[in-house]
């Protein structure tokens, strides 16, 4: 099985970049022949076998480009390397296109072994910008979303909301698409550090983890703060991750004059992340747009409970007795959902333990036995392909 993604370690810009290789190393001890082919990030080898899987890296035409207009012309670039990579690997039984990124990659190098193409889905452009395409760029890449789950003879998302949402943005039938979520290995995962300690300074410790995007709820958990630190004036917010809204984000902790309370952490190794949880107190996760959110599994792993957006995949992890949940751009509420959180800690307990024991249900070989389900059902051609519109606008 060929897995085609512009993410892989040591390059992770989110989700995508832990979902593919831990599927992929499940279904290497599965015994699968597996081989992924992504970009090459600098200092990183062009070919090696990591987990049992065979990865080949190109290198693509600079850093990812966080501005516009440069985003398509550099992604057309890196599709067309990963495809010409795709097609000249050996034995391919099927091709596993992850996001509209590698979208033309997949369907060329399918078509070109003559083997079916399943694509998952991980989010859509019109998910992110709340059910519109604001401008051409978005367009473009709404297109070249729906295009693929068109050609694709099977599709995969992450969880039921994910379903219905491209079901809606591209219309395919639910009945025709694949839920699967994110996994986790419950026992893995680096362990704390000495640094942890050290990182326990303020009281209480609220983390963040995640790409600094607006729709991941950047903005509504600094806006969150003065509320906590009315209670709580130790309360230190720490925020894991790089992304487009860094800047911005900078300016404003600026602005609301946090920044004795907010550290911007940016991008860490994993043996600190797991330090940082290894210091949390709480992980809020007010996403107002998030597929599925493997950073609750993570949190859970790690003991921590948890307080998240009331949206899309992580509603269906986080349920009421699993950790509490807040309404999307609403500091208030997430303020609110802190503070209870903090107030009751036996109460926030019992919820953290009961999204830790869930965790059993989210094991990579689970994920990897029904992927295999849905690789063993698939065959080439079985959904022929429709006359495309242009989008409406808005789309969801």
């Amino acid at each position: 099985m060929l897995h085609l993604t512009w993410e892989y370690p040591p390059l992770v810009y989110g989700g995508i970049g832990r979902h593919v290789p831990a599927l992929a190393a499940a279904q290497a001890a599965h015994g699968d022949r597996v081989t992924v082919v992504t970009q090459r990030p600098p200092g990183a080898p062009a070919h090696e076998v990591d987990s049992g899987v065979t990865v080949i890296r190109v290198d693509p035409d600079g850093p990812f480009p966080y501005r516009l207009p440069s985003l398509l012309s550099w992604v057309g670039d890196l599709d067309t390397r990963i495809g010409r990579a795709g097609c000249a690997v050996q034995g391919v039984d099927i091709v596993h296109a992850h996001d509209w990124v590698v979208g033309r990659a997949g369907a060329a190098t399918a078509s070109h072994h003559g083997v079916p193409l399943v694509a998952t889905i991980h989010a859509t452009e019109a998910g992110r910008h709340s059910g519109w395409l604001p401008d051409t760029v978005s367009r473009s890449v709404h297109l070249v979303e729906q295009w693929l789950a068109d050609d694709a003879d099977a599709v995969i998302v992450c969880s039921a909301a994910m379903a219905d949402e491209v079901a809606r943005a591209h219309g395919i039938p639910t009945s025709a698409i694949a839920v699967i979520p994110n996994g986790i290995d419950p026992e893995a995962g680096p362990t704390a550090g000495p640094i942890a300690a050290a990182l326990r300074a303020g009281d209480p410790r609220i983390t963040f983890v995640g790409r600094l995007e607006w729709e991941k709820g950047v903005f509504t958990a600094v806006a969150a703060m003065p509320a906590v630190l009315a209670r709580h004036p130790q309360a230190r917010l720490r925020m894991v991750g790089t992304g487009g809204q860094r800047d911005a984000l900078r300016d404003a902790v600026g602005d609301a004059g946090l920044e004795a309370s907010v550290d911007l952490l940016g991008h860490v190794d994993e043996q600190t992340l797991a330090d940082v949880y290894a210091s949390s107190d709480l992980v809020v996760v007010p996403s107002s747009y998030e597929p599925f959110g493997i950073v609750a599994l993570e949190a859970a792993r790690a003991g921590v409970p948890l307080v998240v957006g009331d949206t899309g995949g992580l509603a269906e992890f986080v349920t009421p007795s699993r950790g509490r949940r807040c309404r999307p751009n609403d500091p208030d509420d997430l303020a609110a959902q802190v503070l209870a959180a903090l107030a009751d800690p036996a109460d926030t307990c019992r919820r953290r333990d009961a999204a830790t024991s869930a965790l059993a249900e989210y094991t990579w070989e689970r994920i990897a036995a029904r992927t295999q389900q849905v690789y063993a059902r698939t065959r080439r051609g079985a959904r022929p392909p429709r006359r495309l519109a242009a989008p409406p606008n808005p789309v969801l």
